[in-house]
Formats: structure tokens, C-alpha cells, sequence
């Protein structure tokens, strides 16, 4: 009777050191996750960053071009064709969405980011070729 009350106690002592084990190996586990999740995040922290002076450069050189154009329409008193003005539209509706876009970046999150860095990327692209092209109608 008392070697089955002994072999009880050191078996419940042995199953309480076998789950705090496993608690703490869980614990471990998603402290380590945590510690992955954060560097992510500083990644995507600095991608943000980076991205953001992309664009505040970028769009301070498009800025510069349309500066350059209301001068030569100035100079010029010119009058836009159908295309021209279609470009423009083109042009100034893109600059809007860019602009909005551009104070949404840092709020972006890491499974949204590839997809939205490569349109972003490539509507300045796409606004800085519209604004040349509108400049090269003018010289």
C-alpha cells in the first residue's frame, strides 16, 4: 500500500516536471517568434523608410518638370491639343493617387508589401515619363 502511494507521489512530481518543461520550451518558442517578428517589422520599418524617400525625391524632380512647364506655356501663350489634355488628365489624376498612396506606406503590412512597392514603383515611373513626354510637346 505505501509503495503504491510512493510510486503515485513520483508520479504525479514526474508529470508536473514533464508539463513545466513543455511550458517552458513554449514559452521559448514564441519568444523566439516574437524576436523573428521584430526584425521583420524593422525590415519593413526601413523598407518604408526607404521607399518614402524614394518617392519624396522622385516626386520633387516631377514637381521641378511641372514648374518647367507652366513657364514654357507661360512663354509660349500655347494652347493644348485633345492629346495633350488627356495627358494631363493622365498625369494629374496618377500625381493624386501617388500622393495618397505616398501616406499610406508606412502602414503597409509585410505580406502587402512586394505587390504594393512594385505599383508604386512603377506609377512613378509611369508619372515621370507622362510629365517628359507632356515637356518634349513644349520645346
Amino acid at each position: 500500500m505505501m509503495n503504491n502511494k510512493l510510486f503515485g507521489i513520483i508520479l504525479f512530481v514526474l508529470s508536473i516536471f514533464i508539463f513545466s518543461g513543455c511550458e517552458n520550451a513554449s514559452k521559448k518558442d514564441q519568444d523566439n517568434k516574437s524576436a523573428t517578428e521584430n526584425v521583420i517589422s524593422e525590415e519593413l520599418h526601413q523598407a518604408h523608410c526607404d521607399l518614402v524617400a524614394k518617392a519624396n525625391e522622385e516626386m520633387a524632380g516631377i514637381n521641378t518638370k511641372v514648374r518647367t512647364l507652366n513657364d514654357k506655356i507661360r512663354e509660349k501663350g500655347a494652347k493644348f491639343t485633345d492629346e495633350q489634355n488627356k495627358a494631363l488628365d493622365d498625369f494629374e489624376a496618377k500625381q493624386a493617387s501617388i500622393n495618397k498612396r505616398m501616406h499610406q506606406i508606412k502602414n503597409v503590412k509585410q505580406e502587402n508589401w512586394e505587390s504594393f512597392k512594385t505599383t508604386f514603383e512603377k506609377d512613378l515611373e509611369e508619372i515621370n515619363a507622362l510629365i517628359d513626354g507632356i515637356l518634349a510637346d513644349f520645346e
